[in-house]
C-alpha cells in the first residue's frame, strides 16, 4: 500500500475545479461504511474521511472502493473534456 494524504474538508474546498478535487480525493484513503442497516448483504458506501461519495455496492468493500476510484477518475475526465471543449468554443 502507498502513503495517503490526510483528508481535510478545508483542503478539498480550496481546490477550484472538480478535476483538482477528484485528484485530491484519489490521493486520500478511500474506505467504506454501511449505507443501510436493514438489508443483507449490507449496502456499502464509499467515503474519504467523513466525506461520503455517491458510490454504492452490495456488501463488497473492495468492489466499492474500485467503483469509487473509477467514479472519481470519470468525473475528473468529464470535467477536463468539457473545459477543453469550452475553451475551443465547441458546445
Amino acid at each position: 500500500m502507498g502513503t495517503y494524504q490526510v483528508f481535510s474538508r478545508e483542503t478539498l474546498s480550496s481546490f477550484k475545479t472538480l478535476a483538482e478535487q477528484c485528484r485530491y480525493l484519489l490521493s486520500c484513503k478511500i474506505t467504506t461504511t454501511k449505507a443501510t442497516h436493514e438489508t443483507k448483504p449490507a449496502v456499502l458506501q464509499a467515503r474519504v474521511g467523513d466525506f461520503l461519495l455517491p458510490v454504492f455496492c452490495n456488501g463488497d468493500e473492495y468492489q466499492t472502493i474500485q467503483k469509487a476510484v473509477f467514479w472519481l477518475k470519470t468525473q475528473a475526465t468529464n470535467y477536463l473534456n468539457a473545459a477543453t471543449r469550452s475553451q475551443q468554443g465547441v458546445n
